[in-house]
């Protein structure tokens, strides 16, 4: 309990500065605007939805799960606090130290294991406990714990860490009741990694690691055999797992992928080296100015481009080799070693994901420091008893490493304060890469209404490096439309949507700003054309059967209209917009009791809609019900001022985002309402001005 204690209290004093950092990047497609994740209610049915939800297209349910745990725990941050960050990060943070003190106790219950019992008679809790705090101090660790999304990362890490605590506590304990209820827990603690994040997969291979390194007597060659065979075994079942969650059931899934990267298989084999031993120098040298969400990594085109490849690969090989070489001797180096590079082969190596993340550290480094506080712990006792003045050197070295790392680790969190602040960061670290520069454009400049500084940044991002190039020119070329569009220069914004979709003609996003250019500018067939692209390849997408329905109402085809609309609204039922086009619909074809019926339950979604009302009153007129058109003008006239409502009735000539409704007939009725009004006034002796 002391050990949680300090670890609580230091993990929350370093990570204080993060409670109010913004959303970042991924974190808005997987939670923000994700729309199965924000729960309601807490029904069974709810929170099972939560599991398929789908960040590619958050307004559609997948038939396949999307890292369920994770997913749970995010929609149930929005349940309790919708899109306030400080929930989230308060949830992040605790995962953060719950793992850290998982990690003190599976290195502690390590000490148990045959080939280290009685090795470190004394030391083992500030070994674990030393282990525990270097590793959950260090600045790299930020990205993992303060970008909200990346509780995936930590979450599979808790889960992961706790597996192999349970599964040593199966080794080391004589009672078979408590190793089948470890086995158990070590069990559902996989299926839970799992479920958090895929590169958990690797649990069972490093439990084998752990089984051979700390469990076993290599010195016998029937132990060495039959391990050989249970490590290939694993290997090919890990591999049939890969197929199911990353692969999609096609082995060569993972190929096809390379085609919209910059690089090719070889090739991002190549950088991963380097890559990897980059990853080391910021673990073990991570001072924030080396620390950012984006990275302009040079490709490796061939073992010598850059000269450093060949250098890395055989890096990489020599650890390897050094630490199969320390197995028996020294088996806390050999697998803090082999764990580190066993667990970035998903990351890391043939999967066409993007080339750098720092949070892709945070499960592999658990027991990196482990051999670290192992060398410490024998300097400081060596020293104690020989040389006094190099112990007290020794101790205060450590104590001010550890005060710089948590001072590291605080600052690099400022950077994480707000998206602005992240990537300026990120383009002073990585002038090159298109993604910095694009961000830095939107969040500095495009909404801050600095529109001709933000165009010189997109347009500057269009000649850089991307992950993925044909994406990038299309998102570059979307914010400089969306410029033109806000400045009124539809022509140039429709011409600059167009060349995006060229670069990639099933960005939804861009479609769909592209038809609000056509409505805009009541190019209405232009408009419902681009809607059918998109329709046809995915006919479910509720925003586009909606938009179709708009424009059939605008071209006068109610009909037609709303099959449509009602397609949409079967899939959004409490969606104001689809209930509003329904009732507007239902009107034009004299359907005014279905039509009033919609628009109610859109009033009742939305109460300061002065359009609903506008179509509430149309409908009562049309449906010549007098108590009615008095019900809703007299609301009409109580909530609004009467400049505002002469403003939107002129408006609704020239707004093309509306619903159709006739402005003669509104206006003759609040008129007749307004002259009743004072003539009333008049009988009771006031005289209106």
């Amino acid at each position: 309990m002391i050990v949680f204690t300090f670890l609580f209290f230091l993990i929350l004093t370093i990570y204080s500065n993060t409670f109010h950092a913004s959303w970042h990047f991924d974190d808005r497609p997987n939670i923000v605007n994700n729309y199965y994740l924000h729960l309601k209610d807490l029904h069974p049915k709810s929170l099972v939805r939560t599991f398929f939800t789908n960040p590619r297209n958050p307004w559609e349910i997948r038939d396949k799960m999307y890292r369920p745990v994770a997913c749970l725990t995010f929609a149930l941050n929005w349940y309790f606090g919708k899109d306030n960050v400080t929930g989230y990060h308060a949830v992040n943070i605790i995962i953060h130290i719950l793992t850290a003190f998982f990690l003190y106790l599976t290195i502690l219950k390590l000490f148990k294991s045959p080939n280290l019992k009685d090795k470190f008679k004394g030391n083992e809790h500030f070994i674990a406990l030393l282990t525990a705090v270097l590793w959950a101090v260090n600045p790299i660790q930020t990205q993992a714990v303060t970008y909200i999304v990346q509780r995936m990362t930590s979450l599979a890490a808790m889960f992961y860490i706790l597996g192999i605590y349970f599964y040593i506590n199966t080794r080391v304990t004589d009672s078979l009741k408590r190793r089948i209820i470890f086995i158990i827990g070590c069990i559902l603690s996989f299926i839970l990694a799992i479920g958090s994040k895929e590169n958990a997969a690797m649990l069972p291979l490093a439990l084998l690691l752990l089984e051979i390194v700390f469990f076993q007597d290599l010195g016998i060659k029937r132990t060495r055999r039959l391990f050989l065979g249970i490590a290939a075994v694993t290997g090919v079942l890990i591999f049939i797992m890969g197929l199911l969650l990353f692969m999609r059931g096609d082995p060569l899934f993972f190929i096809k992928g390379y085609s919209s990267r910059p690089f090719s298989l070889s090739e991002r084999l190549m950088t991963e080296s380097r890559i990897v031993i980059y990853y080391l120098s910021q673990i073990f040298y991570p001072v924030p100015n080396r620390l950012s969400i984006e990275h302009d990594v040079l490709l490796s085109t061939s073992l010598f481009k850059p000269w450093t490849t060949l250098p890395a690969i055989l890096s990489i090989l020599l650890l390897i080799g050094i630490s199969l070489f320390l197995v028996k001797k020294r088996p806390v180096i050999a697998f803090a070693i082999l764990f580190f590079f066993l667990n970035h082969i998903i990351e890391s190596s043939i999967i066409p994901l993007e080339l750098v993340f720092e949070h892709r550290n945070y499960m592999p480094s658990l027991f990196l420091f482990f051999p670290v506080s192992v060398g410490i712990k024998w300097l400081i006792d060596y020293y104690r008893e020989k040389k006094f003045s190099m112990y007290i050197i020794i101790v205060s070295f450590v104590t001010l490493l550890l005060i710089g790392l948590g001072t590291g680790t605080y600052i690099r969190n400022m950077a994480w304060a707000t998206e602005r602040s992240l990537w300026e960061d990120a383009m002073a670290k990585a002038p090159e890469r298109a993604r910095s520069v694009y961000n830095v454009a939107k969040y500095s400049y495009f909404e801050a209404g600095h529109f001709d500084e933000a165009l010189e940044l997109y347009e500057k991002a269009l000649t850089l490096k991307a992950s993925k190039p044909e994406y990038f020119k299309a998102l570059l070329l979307n914010g400089m439309a969306s410029i033109y569009y806000l400045k009124n220069d539809n022509e140039k914004a429709i011409e600059l949507y167009k060349k995006a979709l060229n670069h990639f003609p099933e960005f939804a996003i861009i479609r769909h700003n592209l038809i609000r250019v056509f409505i805009k500018s009541a190019r209405w067939n232009e408009a419902s054309e681009n809607v059918d692209f998109v329709l046809e390849k995915e006919y479910n997408r509720k925003q586009f059967l909606y938009l179709k329905g708009f424009i059939l109402l605008k071209q006068k085809k109610p009909e037609r209209a709303l099959f449509f609309l009602q397609k949409a609204l079967a899939l959004a039922p409490n969606d104001k917009n689809f209930m509003l086009a329904m009732g507007a619909a239902m009107n034009s074809i004299g359907k005014y009791k279905d039509g009033r019926r919609f628009l109610d339950r859109a009033e009742r979604v939305s109460m300061d809609d002065i359009i609903i009302l506008f179509c509430l009153i149309e409908n009562r007129l049309r449906a010549q019900d007098s108590s009615g058109i008095k019900q809703y003008t007299d609301k009409l006239i109580n909530l609004y001022s009467i400049h505002k409502i002469k403003k939107h009735l002129k408006g609704l000539t020239k707004d093309n985002f509306s619903v159709p409704v006739s402005r003669e007939l509104l206006a003759a009725a609040v008129g007749n309402e307004l002259k009743k009004r004072a003539e009333l006034l008049t009988m009771q002796g006031f005289s209106p001005r």
